[in-house]
């Protein structure tokens, strides 16, 4: 009867444990989407200017290829399981489509204003994760588009292959056949409950074939992965609470945003001539970045560390283009006090090293996995007590991606910058996105713990070009 049932009716797929816990941290203070802003040139467009009806016209044309936009979260009654993605029968690209203008002079900071009000207004749940602004009005003739995207759907890699599907390598964009598409009809209540009966009884006993069948073909190796996996968690546990710090305190809803452009290849030259990685040299950047600017607000750095946050991508190749969430992280001590910058990029770039060497991420990913089979109200409260605990100043997360022109409708990219969401104490997060040569840094902070935001960019600048003095480049 259980095996009739499956076979014969499609099943909708349920929210993964992590892309779940997105959905229960949200609070009216706390939104869990991310965002992006793109700068576009269209000059560079072969067939006339930018224009928002063809944008849409093109985004229909490639929306299958990502087919949860078309859908949206499903809850449970009582929360009984985790929520399910659904088809939305009612689907209108209208609501996610939307057209702006900036005010004159159509700056950085007119741009950073417009997005930062959008930013701060929480998505509409009862329809797909997702709003994209067309916003015209830049100086210099360019477009920007803005998007946001709850969390449960997408993390920074995932983005990434989103924004692989709209863009091209090239001016000509390349020939995409829209595909038609009949919605399946959205389960009701009864079905929903049905659907998680099944999918309780079934997912459980295969994950649990699948584990009894690693166990039986690689027993040390298992072993050696429970080893390192509890030596990591207690390495995270041992580090104990981040110190105090004006970036960890009560969020408001509104939120603040600024971003910058650093060349890949000045980090790279930082690299080259100092040691570390491109990712520690972004780290040491971060870190005087702090400084500046609590030095700025009179605040004390002395032998001052703020610990960020350091999310890193599990995924593989097999997993491109799989939505959702699959993400692990590591902290770093950020040292902002009176320090060469060559001391500071060492004393990061030791510690990244240990993450590596230690399995740390391994211990992380293990952690996120701890509650994939708890009670869903279990669950959320877990995730709700995670994100007030102060294990961490603030997050810093750097998304690599193709380092070639891209064009959206032969319109050049110049600059993509991301921003982050929020959680209940942590009013400051820093986000870049690697592409084309530019690493475009994105912050987002709480509206009243961080009114100095707009400084964060010069701050970001003059602590580049302290490591690059240091380095002599």
């Amino acid at each position: 009867m259980l095996d009739a049932y499956i076979e014969g009716e499609n099943m909708p797929d349920r929210l993964t444990a992590l892309d779940a816990q997105f959905l229960y941290m949200e609070r009216p203070t706390a939104h869990m989407h991310v965002g992006g802003v793109s700068v576009l040139d269209p000059s560079t467009k072969p067939d006339g200017p930018l224009l928002f009806d063809d944008l849409k016209a093109h985004i229909l044309s490639r929306i299958h290829l990502v087919p949860r936009f078309r859908q949206k979260v499903a809850f449970l009654p009582f929360n009984v399981g985790r929520p399910m993605w659904t088809d939305d029968t009612r689907f209108d690209i209208d609501f996610h489509m939307r057209r702006a203008s900036l005010p004159s002079p159509g700056g950085h900071k007119e741009l950073a204003d417009f997005v930062q009000r959008v930013h701060s207004r929480p998505l509409d749940r009862t329809k797909p994760l997702w709003e994209l602004y067309f916003i015209e009005g830049l100086e210099g003739g360019l477009v920007a588009i803005y998007t946001k995207t709850h969390h449960a759907l997408i993390d920074g890699v995932s983005g990434l292959d989103i924004a692989s599907v709209l863009f091209d390598f090239t001016p000509d964009p390349r020939k995409v056949e829209a595909e038609t598409w009949t919605p399946e009809k959205e389960p009701s209540t009864v079905e929903l409950l049905r659907h998680w009966a099944v999918d309780s009884v079934t997912h459980p006993i295969e994950a649990m074939a699948h584990q009894a069948s690693g166990a039986v073909q690689t027993p040390v190796g298992l072993l050696s992965k429970v080893r390192t996996a509890a030596g990591s968690i207690q390495q995270m546990i041992g580090s104990g609470m981040a110190p105090p710090s004006p970036f960890n305190v009560a969020i408001g809803p509104n939120r603040r945003f600024a971003f910058a452009d650093i060349p890949v290849a000045d980090a790279k030259a930082v690299k080259n001539a100092l040691g570390g990685t491109v990712n520690d040299v972004i780290l040491a950047g971060v870190a005087g970045t702090l400084r500046r600017a609590l030095i700025a607000r009179g605040e004390s750095t002395t032998n001052l560390s703020m610990r960020a946050m350091v999310p890193v991508s599990t995924r593989d190749e097999s997993q491109k283009m799989a939505l959702g969430n699959r993400v692990s992280m590591f902290f770093v001590d950020l040292p902002v006090g009176d320090m060469d910058p060559e001391e500071r990029l060492r004393l990061i770039s030791g510690q990244t090293r240990h993450f590596k060497d230690s399995g740390q991420a391994i211990g992380a990913a293990s952690i996120m996995g701890l509650t994939r089979w708890a009670p869903p109200t279990l669950h959320a409260l877990a995730a709700r007590l995670t994100v007030r605990q102060r294990f961490a100043n603030t997050v810093v997360t750097n998304v690599p991606g193709p380092q070639v022109p891209l064009y959206l409708m032969g319109s050049r990219l110049q600059g993509m910058y991301p921003l982050m969401n929020l959680t209940e104490t942590m009013a400051l997060m820093v986000a870049i996105t690697s592409l084309s040569g530019n690493m475009g840094f994105g912050f987002t902070g709480d509206w009243d713990a961080v009114p100095d935001i707009e400084e964060f960019p010069g701050h970001l600048q003059a602590a580049m070009s302290d490591l690059k003095k240091a380095a002599g480049v």
